[in-house]
């Protein structure tokens, strides 16, 4: 008897069921469209995209020595060619983030098709694009302009095919073609991690076939060590290291596993995955008995070892990107622990209910999250700010759910996780990231407008935080202080270890030599309206160290606010078109920090 969803031909499928399932992907598709965004940081694949193909190479800065400042080599090669058939990365990337999702559905759709449940069950079909449809980490990912769906698509077809071609050889046939191993190879020339999740995978089908089928591990394995290995070469000769930069900007052999178990932990909870385990523990009983154990011990592989990873690290600045990796073998080991349990109309009965408070349970937490969280931009809200309003944001505590007998410690152990996570930029929502842009894009275009009209020269070179938007709009030359696209940076010592993503940092002397024009006062903002509540923030520490920074009306009511690294009268023969004043002399200032914006 072939495993569940390996067999090779799928069975018809009746009218109500194929509408069930399209309703799936309907609903699938809507969530995505609640949660669309498209993040900063994509942007900087886009600008590599761009330039490579504009002829300018692999490079962030033109003229520069490369750096690679990204972790997705094969994303960005799409987006270099779509760009160069008129295509914009900011366009393209959601709509083929889009269209993975659908990739996705599709896979998980078709794994209870392959092997249907006994006759009275078949609404058991549904129940893996259900909960998939269902898991805001699965709708947030459906977009946000990075590879996370194309790393996941071919994850879980790659393990899907290995599990076929184990199946055979278990069975004494031949395993065919080693088309695992391209799609594997594929999601590691994605993501670096990827390389951990194929070794994984190839190293458990070892274990579930006997004798030891080296020839076949040789045969199937070799395209994969190939294509790896030719990326590799290629890293090595093109940018002079064997892990990308942005590897040594971001961990720099620095372990976090406190975060990361609050990161894995929170994830859980949110999710209410412990509902989820009795049908796991199912599911897998369900497959030794039917002699196909090498299944769940496939999917284990795929998911377990890479949460290691993402636990050691400190987990990652975005919510749940790389534990959404997790989701569709869970809801697929999900459904056959389901199958196993329905054996009767009475346990049918009991199945469905349980289903059910998984559903409820995994909806309900994060849909009150998005409508709930704040218009305005915080940085790492809730936990960076203390203040009643975050202390009440996202507190499941006030959720009718967990007024339940015994989900209140919960409640308070996912609250604890949550403001801990956000307060070092470990987990930030979508949500937050969606309002985030909604600021950079207005100052990214108005530098753009700034250069195309003259007042900024096309070669200025500006120091930021934020390498995304901005960069790509403005086309400026860019200084990364945070050292995602600076090697100098990226090695230097961890000057805030707390913050992920944000623990490197650019220093003043630095700047001079690279021949920085414009250093930011702001992590992210060059410009700013006259009476911006932030701006005495921000000058506040320029003031005490007494180190002078200078402001410029660029009219329609922003002023541009940067300390000049190769001093105030370089920067007027730099830039003749900007009447630059400085912020320490009291009467100037006031210019500046003049009436409050309405």
């Amino acid at each position: 008897m072939s495993a569940p969803g390996l067999r090779a031909r799928t069975l018809p499928v009746s009218l109500p069921l194929g509408a069930a399932l399209l309703a799936t992907l309907a609903l699938l598709l809507l969530h995505a469209r609640a949660y669309f965004f498209v993040c900063d940081d994509a942007y900087i694949s886009f600008r590599y995209a761009r330039n490579l193909a504009s002829g300018a190479g692999l490079v962030f800065n033109p003229g520069d020595a490369p750096v690679e400042g990204y972790t997705n080599f094969l994303w960005v090669l799409i987006l270099a060619a779509g760009s160069a058939l008129k295509l914009a990365p900011e366009s393209l990337a959601p709509a083929l983030s889009l269209l993975a999702t659908v990739a996705l559905w599709a896979l998980v759709a078709g794994y209870p098709l392959r092997d249907r449940p006994p006759r009275g069950q078949d609404w058991l079909v549904v129940v893996p694009p259900l909960f998939l449809c269902a898991t805001r980490s699965v709708a947030v990912w459906s977009s946000g302009g990075l590879e996370t769906r194309l790393f996941e698509v071919l994850v879980l077809a790659g393990a899907l095919r290995l599990a076929a071609e184990v199946g055979r050889l278990r069975r004494g046939a031949a395993p065919g073609r080693p088309a695992a191993a391209l799609l594997l190879a594929g999601a590691c020339l994605t993501r670096p991690d990827g390389l951990l999740v194929a070794a994984s995978l190839f190293g458990a089908a070892l274990l579930a076939v006997r004798p030891r089928p080296c020839r076949w591990l040789l045969h199937s394995a070799l395209p994969l060590l190939l294509l790896v290995g030719a990326h590799l070469a290629f890293r090595l000769a093109y940018y002079g290291d064997l892990v990308p930069n942005t590897f040594h900007a971001k961990v720099g052999g620095r372990l976090w596993p406190s975060m990361g178990l609050a990161y894995l932990g929170m994830f859980a909870l949110e999710y209410g995955l412990a509902l989820w385990l009795p049908f796991w523990v199912a599911g897998v009983r369900f497959h030794r008995r039917r002699g196909t154990g090498h299944v769940p011990l496939l999917f284990a592989a795929a998911v377990l070892p890479h949460a290691a990873y993402v636990v050691s690290i400190g987990g990652d600045h975005f919510e749940y990107r790389p534990l959404d990796l997790s989701v569709p073998f869970a809801c697929l080991l999900l459904y056959d622990g389901a199958r196993s349990l329905a054996g009767s109309p009475g346990r049918s009965a009991a199945v469905a209910a349980g289903l059910l408070a998984c559903l409820v349970l995994l909806v309900e937490i994060p849909w009150r999250s998005h409508r709930e969280f704040p218009p305005s931009y915080t940085p790492g809200f809730p936990g960076s700010e203390v203040s009643k309003q975050s202390q009440d944001f996202l507190d499941p505590a006030r959720s009718w759910l967990y007024g339940l007998p015994g989900l209140r410690p919960l409640a308070e152990l996912h609250r604890r996780a949550l403001l801990l996570t956000t307060g070092h930029f470990v987990g930030v929502r979508a949500e937050e990231h969606r309002v985030f842009m909604e600021k950079v894009l207005t100052e990214a275009r108005i530098l753009r407008e700034l250069v195309r009209r003259g007042t900024l020269p096309p070669d200025t070179h500006l120091a930021i935080d934020s390498v995304g938007a901005i960069p790509y709009y403005s086309n400026l030359r860019i200084l990364d202080r945070l050292g995602l696209t600076d090697a100098h940076v990226a090695r230097s010592d961890f000057y805030q270890p707390e913050l992920m993503g944000h623990g490197k940092a650019a220093s003043l002397d630095y700047a001079r030599q690279k021949g920085v024009d414009l250093w930011a006062v702001h992590p992210v903002h060059l410009l700013w309206k006259p009476g911006d509540p932030g701006l005495q923030y921000h000058l506040e520490p320029w003031f005490e160290a007494g180190t002078e920074v200078h402001f410029a009306h660029l009219g329609e009511d922003y002023y541009l606010l940067a300390y000049l690294p190769q001093g105030v009268e370089q920067a007027r023969r730099r830039f003749p078109r900007l009447h630059l004043k400085s912020a320490f002399d009291p009467v100037q200032v006031q210019e500046l920090l003049g009436p409050r914006p309405r």
